[in-house]
């Protein structure tokens, strides 16, 4: 039995719709990747900002980056904290003074979506021979004045001093 190679008007333009869907799709794909990436890097400056006010002693970066509504959970604090007000209370004891002199945010990852993100890392501050280690967590949504951290979580990382 012999094949017939010859395509019909109609096969030609399934296939032609098909090679642009798959085009399409391919391209929104990297452009997808290409804004996660961009995502993240922001993000992460941002986050980089917070610590760099905290090695002045200054919450004002922090404060900047956070959502009127935020929410936090700290080992300084016995429950959740509700609102910049209640987050600004928290750090107003430490203004001037800085919180370390030292810090590697160690293996920070992004996972995000079209306005919601989450980056997590472990930070480790270095205050005089004194080292301690972080697990943070950063919710950030997109507003209309950019990103802001909705919900921030720092908790001692399993074997840190207290």
């Amino acid at each position: 039995m012999e094949l017939d190679w010859r395509f019909t008007r109609g096969d030609y333009v399934k296939r032609t719709i098909l090679a642009c869907t798959v085009a399409a799709a391919m391209g929104g794909l990297f452009a997808y990747q290409d804004s996660a990436a961009e995502t993240g890097r922001e993000l992460i400056a941002m986050e980089r900002a917070s610590m760099e006010g905290w090695l002045k002693g200054d919450s004002g970066p922090m404060l900047a980056a956070s959502d009127p509504d935020i929410t936090l959970f700290h080992v300084m604090t016995p429950q959740r904290l509700d609102g910049s007000a209640a987050v600004k209370a928290l750090y107003q004891p430490y203004a001037g003074r800085p919180l370390f002199d030292s810090y590697q945010m160690e293996n920070p990852k992004v996972q995000a979506g079209s306005d919601m993100a989450v980056l997590t890392y472990r930070l480790v501050t270095h205050n005089g021979d004194t080292v301690r280690t972080w697990n943070a967590t950063e919710v950030f949504q997109k507003k209309k004045a950019g990103w802001r951290v909705i919900h921030s979580h720092f908790s001692n990382a399993a074997g840190s001093q207290p």
